[in-house]
């Protein structure tokens, strides 16, 4: 989400920490995770494989032509970013590239929109609770 309000060929006005009900604020970032894996490699440490997607909405009802210019501008910044910085900030032990992402036409809530939808995989070591 820090990386999508950073970007500066196009303003993201949104990017909350958890997934909103409402998509009144176009662009829009909303990050999730959509699968994993995890596994324990000994009694001290454990993998979690995440995928986390990153979709970002911007408006297509006002003009498709301006929707394919935000996202164009959008797409190639956004994993520019992620390349300068897989560790997130040191959040994430390292994103395993590549990033893929795919664009369809989506509608958040009610807000008709253009998606980018990100999918990042990010790799976490951990110290297991017992």
């Amino acid at each position: 989400q820090y990386h999508a309000l950073a970007i500066t060929s196009e303003t993201v006005r949104g990017a909350p920490s958890y997934p909103v009900e409402d998509a009144s604020v176009l662009p829009l970032a909303i990050a999730y995770i959509s699968s994993g894996t995890g596994s324990v490699d000994d009694s001290t440490t454990a993998r979690l494989l995440l995928t986390v997607n990153v979709d970002i909405h911007v408006n297509r009802v006002v003009s498709m032509k301006s929707a394919y210019s935000q996202l164009n501008n959008i797409i190639p910044e956004y994993l520019q970013r992620l390349a300068g910085d897989p560790t997130l900030n040191g959040k994430v032990d390292t994103i395993i590239f590549p990033v893929s992402f795919t664009v369809t036409p989506a509608q958040w809530d009610r807000a008709v929109t253009q998606m980018v939808s990100f999918s990042v995989p990010l790799k976490f070591r951990e110290n297991p609770t017992t």
